[in-house]
Order: structure tokens, then sequence, then C-alpha cells
């Protein structure tokens, strides 16, 4: 008996350890089949960790890190559409401000999906539809809106009409808000 615990303890301990074997599932999106795939960018580059394990333990810190780094870009761009909106009541005070933080929520929003977008693939993929897959959904609206937002905004000051101009910005700014608001939420639901 103790020597077919042994067979199968080598057996696992060589199946699971080495860097070949990596038990990939069947449905990996397209764009972490390409960057994490058994022919993968990541792995042609020999930058992804040695064990299926490690790389699992990457995948929770990356996407842990995008949550708290989401969050964060959240609160700041809440505060940041807020003096946004003074400035549509004709309230330039905090012109600078609202100016500085597009800056600081355009780069946390992007180091915060570059967090999502390379992470490497999960376990497995469920073909149902619940919340993630709404959250995934709706981080292409987010990410479309985070986009051209900054050209929005800069597009003001050189524009005919005024007026619209601001409009089309506030639109675009408080639906990328709000699709964000949405998205953090389903990500505490359980899925």
């Amino acid at each position: 008996m103790v020597r077919f615990f042994i067979v199968i303890f080598i057996f696992f301990n060589k199946t699971f350890s080495g860097q070949e074997f990596y038990p990939l599932p069947q449905n990996i999106p397209v764009h972490t089949k390409i960057l994490w795939g058994e022919n993968g960018i990541i792995r042609k580059l020999k930058l992804n960790p040695k064990t299926r394990s490690s790389e699992l333990r990457l995948r929770v810190k990356m996407l842990q890190l995008h949550q708290k780094i989401a969050l964060g870009t959240l609160c700041v761009f809440s505060y940041q559409s807020y003096l946004g909106n003074q400035m549509v009541n004709e309230d330039y005070t905090n012109r600078d401000i609202h100016r500085k933080l597009s800056k600081v929520v355009w780069l946390s929003y992007m180091s915060s999906a570059s967090l999502s977008y390379f992470a490497p693939p999960a376990m497995k993929y469920s073909k149902r539809f619940d919340s993630m897959t709404i959250h995934r959904v709706l981080s292409w609206f987010h990410f479309s809106g985070m986009a051209v937002i900054p050209y929005l905004g800069y597009s003001i000051a050189n524009s005919e009409n005024y007026n619209e101009a601001v409009r089309v910005h506030q639109t675009v700014a408080l639906t990328t808000l709000g699709t964000m608001f949405l998205s953090a939420i389903l990500s505490f639901i359980p899925y």
C-alpha cells in the first residue's frame, strides 16, 4: 500500500510540477489564448510562471489588484464627474483639478484594465450567463468610453459648437461612469 502512494506521489509530482504540463481549459477567451495559450506569446517569451498553480496564484493577485485599483478609480472618477457637472453649470473654479484628475483616472483605469486583460487563464470558463459575463460585456463599454473621453475633453476647447461638445463629453463620461459602477456592483455578486 505504501508503494502505491509513493508511485502516485511521484506521478503527480512529475506531472503537475513541470513546466510542460499546463491543463488549460477548452474555452479560453481569444485574447487569453493568444497571450497564455500553449503556444501563447507569454509562454514563447518564457515569462510565464513555472507551474500552473503558480500561474493561478498570479491570476488571483492580479485580479485582486484589478478590483482595488478599479474601486479607487471609480471613486476618483465620480468626484471628477461631480466637478465636470459644476463646470456644465458655469462654475469653473475647479477646472484645473478636473483636468488633473482626468490623467489620474485614465492612468489608473488603464492600469486596472491591463491587470484583468493580461491575467493568466482561469481553471475553467463557464458558458452560462452570470454576473461575471455581464461584467465582461460592460467592460467593453467603459473601456470604449475611457478611450474616447480624453479626446472629447480636449476637443471642447477647439469646438465651433461649445455646448454640443460639452454635451457629448458629459454624456459619454456619465455613461462610462454608470457602466463602471454597474460592473463594480456585479463583481461583488456571487456567480
